[in-house]
């Protein structure tokens, strides 16, 4: 049985190029991808494609430090170049910033995703630690919300696994991203501002996404095999 060969790339999309559609950086990464020269697997038929596959779309106007699209290869290219060879091929807005070797028992992406981190930037997290705190103890919070004109209803505590105060301005949460139950980002906010928070939430942006091991922890899909990280040039001041 053939080997398999399958690589799973970790980019960033900040800058204006957030407001560019899902298909839209899907076309992108094939034209960079051909441009870049590696061997990658086609499918068979009258309209080959990419064996290219995303791990989750991200709402329009979002960044993200944590995307992933699986890349499976014929033959493998230098790894320890790659990443740098193919950010030659982004835009400003879009970049590489590993590789991953997958291991052959690891599933893609988009069925793999259990849990997503999410950073919020505030004007200042000052006074709120308390309340904070309080709402992400509860056991239960039930929340009623209107997304495209239809009322949802759901207890957010099933859907949030984690939080961590980063600093005066920045707040993590990790929540609940699987095919299952996906929580959007902007309803942890609205949450919290209808439960008291009085802090403007400037912007917020994904880090990273996670599955699981065989113990049930999280594991972020970049480390679901051998990874390979950008080689910077070493640059010398006279």
């Amino acid at each position: 049985m053939e080997e398999r060969k399958v690589l799973r790339f970790k980019f960033k999309k900040y800058g204006p190029i957030v407001y560019i559609g899902h298909l839209d950086i899907m076309r992108f990464f094939q034209k960079a991808i051909r441009r870049s020269g590696i061997d990658a697997a086609y499918t068979e038929g009258f309209s080959p494609h990419l064996k290219l596959s995303f791990a989750q779309p991200l709402s329009v106007g979002v960044e993200t430090d944590g995307d992933y699209f699986d890349l499976e290869m014929e033959t493998l290219p230098d790894l320890n170049t790659l990443v740098s060879e193919m950010n030659k091929q982004c835009v400003d807005g879009i970049e590489i910033l590993n590789v991953t070797l997958l291991n052959d028992d690891v599933q893609n992406g988009m069925s793999s995703v259990k849990a997503a981190d999410y950073i919020y930037s505030f004007e200042s997290l000052l006074g709120e630690k308390d309340l904070l705190d309080k709402f992400f103890s509860q056991e239960t919070y039930i929340f009623e919300y209107v997304r495209k004109e239809k009322t949802k209803v759901k207890d957010l505590m099933e859907d949030i696994y984690e939080f961590k105060i980063l600093s005066d301005t920045e707040l993590l949460v990790k929540v609940n991203s699987s095919s299952a139950s996906n929580l959007k980002a902007d309803v942890v906010i609205e949450a919290l501002e209808k439960y008291g928070l009085k802090a403007k939430c400037l912007k917020f942006k994904r880090s990273d996404l996670y599955t699981t091991d065989s113990e049930g922890e999280f594991l972020s899909l970049r480390d679901q095999g051998e990874v390979f990280f950008k080689k910077y040039r070493e640059t010398f001041i006279l």
